[in-house]
C-alpha cells in the first residue's frame, strides 16, 4: 500500500527508461503501482471547477477555429481573382491543420518539462492574431497565412486537453473530458450558425465570413483573461529532475526538423495531387516520395537513435499507445474531413445559403455535442471503453454508409443518417484521448495528448486531400472534365445529379475506414488499474498540493 505523501515524497519521480522498460515493469497494471494513490484525502473544490471550465474554453478555441471552413466556398468566391487562388482553397483548411500537425508533439513534449500554463495561454494570444488577419484578408493566401497563425495558437490551445485530465483524479477524467468535448462540441454548433448568419446577413460589408474569423479571435482573448486567473499548476514532475538549460539542451531538435519536413511534403503532394497537377506528374511523386521516405527515417531516428524524442520510449510501454494513435488519425478523417466536405456536399445538393446550410449540419453536430458527457460517464462508472468505443465506430461506419445514399430529394435521410452517426462521435471525440492517457505514465501526458490530436490533424489533413480528390476525380469522369473545371471556378452550375453520385464513394471510403478502425480497436486493452484516485496536478489548498509544490527527485534535491 501506497505511504502519505507526507513519508514518501519520492512518489513524483520519474523512472529510468532502463526500470520502465524492464520485463517486471511492463503493462497498465505496472503503471498503476508507479503512481501510488495519495493516502492524504484529496477534496475536489471551486478552483478545480473554474481551471476545469478556464481550460475547457482553450479546447473550444481549437475547435472553434474549424467553423471557420463551413465558409471556405464564400471566402473563395469573394477573394479569388484567377483559378489559381481557388486552386489554392483546400489550404485554408489544411494550413491550420499542417501546423497542429508538426507543432502539437513539440509543445506538447516542452509543457511536460517547461510547465503547460505558458502554452494553454500563449496558443490563445497567437489565435488573437491569426483571426485578425484571416478576418481582414485581401486575398485567399492571406486568409491562409491568418490560418497558419491560428494552427500555431491551436498547437498551444491543444495542450489544454492534458491540463484538464491532470488536474482531476485519474477515475474521474473521463467525466472532465465528457464535460470539456460537451462544450467544444456546444461552442462548435453556435459558431456554425454564427458564421453562417454573418455570412447570409453581409455583416460588415464584403463578406460577412470575416466576422466569423473576428467572433473567434473574440473567444481566443477571454480564453487566454480566463486561463491567466484560473490555472496555478504546481511544476510538472519532469521539470522538477532538470534545470532549464538541460531541458532545452534534450530537446530532440534533429527529430522535430525531420518530422516536420516530412509531414510538410507529403501533405503538399496530396493536395496538389489531382488539383494543381496531375497525380502522376514529378512534383507530386518527388513530394509523396520525399514525405513518405522522411517518415520512415524518423521513425528509424526515434527507435533507434533517440530514447527520448518527439516519440519517447516511456510512451510505448503497451500496445494501447501505437494502437490508438491509429484510432486517433482515421477518427481525425472522420470528424475534421467530415466537418469541411459535409458541408460542401450541402452546398452541392441542397442550398448555398449559408443559414439553411448550418441548419442541415445541425442534427449531426447536436448529437455529437450531447452525447460526449454520457460517454465520459459510462466510462467513469464502468471504468471500461474497449467494447464502447468499437461499437461506436462500427455504428459510425453503417450510418456514414448510407450516407453514401443521400441525393438532392432525399433531405430528411441526410437529416436521420447524419445524426445517428454524430451518436458516434461523441464517443470518439471523448473516450480515445482519455484512454490514451491512461495507458501511458501521467508525468508524459503532454506529449502523448498532443501527439494524438496531431494524428487527428494528420488525418483530418489527408481525409481533406483524398476525400476531395475521390469526389473531384468522379465528378469529373461523370460531366467531363471541362465542366468540372468550369463548375470549380464558379463559372458554370453543379450537375446536381451527379454531384451525388460522386459524393457516394467519399461516404463509402469514409465507411470502409472507420469500420476499419472498429477492428483495430478491438485490441485496445483495458486501464481500469490506472482509474485509481492518483491526481498528477493538484490545484486544491492541501498536504497533495504542499507535497507537489515541494516535491524532490529520486537524487534527493529540491
Amino acid at each position: 500500500m501506497a505511504r502519505s505523501v507526507e513519508e514518501k515524497p519520492e512518489i513524483y519521480h520519474c523512472e529510468s527508461l532502463e526500470e520502465q522498460n524492464s520485463p517486471n515493469t511492463r503493462g497498465i497494471s505496472a503503471l498503476a503501482a508507479s503512481e501510488d494513490e495519495p493516502q492524504t484525502p484529496y477534496q475536489l473544490g471551486w478552483r478545480t471547477t473554474v481551471a476545469l471550465l478556464a481550460l475547457s474554453m482553450a479546447n473550444v478555441c481549437a475547435a472553434l477555429s474549424n467553423t471557420t471552413n463551413t465558409t471556405i466556398k464564400f471566402q473563395v468566391a469573394a477573394l479569388a481573382r484567377s483559378p489559381a487562388d481557388a486552386s489554392k482553397a483546400s489550404w485554408i483548411a489544411n494550413g491550420n491543420f499542417l501546423i497542429v500537425l508538426a507543432m502539437g508533439p513539440i509543445f506538447g513534449s516542452l509543457s511536460d518539462r517547461l510547465g503547460k500554463k505558458w502554452f494553454v495561454v500563449g496558443g490563445p494570444l497567437m489565435g488573437i492574431i491569426g483571426s485578425m488577419v484571416s478576418g481582414s484578408a485581401k486575398s485567399v493566401y492571406q486568409i491562409i497565412g491568418g490560418n497558419i497563425l491560428t494552427g500555431f495558437a491551436n498547437a498551444g490551445c491543444i495542450v489544454s486537453i492534458s491540463c484538464i485530465q491532470e488536474i482531476m483524479p485519474n477515475a474521474l477524467r473521463p467525466w472532465a473530458m465528457g464535460v470539456s468535448q460537451f462544450m467544444a462540441s456546444a461552442f462548435v454548433v453556435l459558431g456554425t450558425f454564427i458564421a453562417a448568419a454573418f455570412v447570409r446577413d453581409n455583416t460588415g460589408g464584403a463578406g460577412g465570413w470575416r466576422w466569423a474569423y473576428y467572433f473567434n479571435g473574440i473567444i481566443y482573448g477571454l480564453t487566454a483573461v480566463s486561463i491567466s486567473i484560473a490555472y496555478f499548476p504546481p511544476k510538472p514532475r519532469l521539470g522538477r529532475r532538470n534545470q532549464l538549460g538541460s531541458i532545452f539542451r534534450g530537446i530532440d531538435y534533429l527529430g522535430i526538423l525531420i518530422m516536420s519536413a516530412s509531414f510538410t511534403s507529403l501533405i503538399i503532394g496530396l493536395t496538389w495531387g489531382g488539383n494543381t497537377y496531375s497525380w502522376n506528374s514529378k512534383q507530386v511523386t518527388a513530394t509523396l516520395c520525399c514525405g513518405c521516405i522522411g517518415l520512415v527515417i524518423f521513425g528509424l531516428y526515434e527507435a533507434f537513435v533517440v530514447k527520448e524524442g518527439i516519440l519517447d520510449h516511456r510512451l510505448f510501454q503497451t500496445l494501447n499507445f501505437p494502437i490508438l494513435l491509429f484510432v486517433c488519425t482515421i477518427d481525425g478523417m472522420l470528424l475534421l474531413g467530415v466537418n469541411v466536405l459535409y458541408s460542401q456536399q450541402i452546398f452541392d445538393l441542397f442550398s448555398q445559403d449559408a443559414v439553411r446550410i448550418a441548419v442541415i449540419l445541425s442534427p449531426y453536430l447536436i448529437t455529437s455535442t450531447f452525447g460526449c458527457i454520457p460517454a465520459g460517464w459510462i466510462m467513469a462508472s464502468t471504468k471500461s471503453y474497449r467494447e464502447m468505443l468499437v461499437m461506436a465506430l462500427l455504428w459510425c461506419s453503417l450510418f456514414t454508409g448510407l450516407m453514401g445514399t443521400v441525393n438532392a430529394n432525399r433531405l430528411s435521410w441526410t437529416y436521420a443518417f447524419s445524426a445517428l452517426f454524430g451518436i458516434g462521435t461523441a464517443v470518439t471525440t471523448t473516450i480515445p484521448v482519455v484512454a490514451l492517457g491512461l495507458s501511458v505514465p501521467s508525468y508524459l501526458i503532454g506529449t502523448a495528448a498532443t501527439i494524438s490530436i496531431s494524428c487527428r490533424a494528420l488525418g483530418g489533413n489527408i481525409g481533406i486531400t483524398i476525400f476531395t480528390a475521390i469526389y473531384s476525380n468522379k465528378y469529373a469522369s461523370y460531366v467531363g472534365a471541362k465542366a468540372a473545371s468550369a463548375t470549380e471556378q464558379g463559372l458554370a452550375p453543379v450537375d446536381v445529379n451527379q454531384s451525388a453520385r460522386a459524393w457516394k464513394y467519399v461516404w463509402l471510403a469514409i465507411a470502409v475506414l472507420v469500420a476499419a478502425n472498429g477492428v483495430a480497436a478491438c485490441f485496445l486493452k483495458s486501464v481500469a488499474p490506472m482509474m485509481n484516485s492518483h491526481i498528477e496536478s493538484a490545484l486544491e489548498g492541501g498536504k497533495v498540493r504542499e507535497a507537489q509544490l515541494q516535491a524532490i527527485d529520486i537524487t534527493g534535491d529540491t
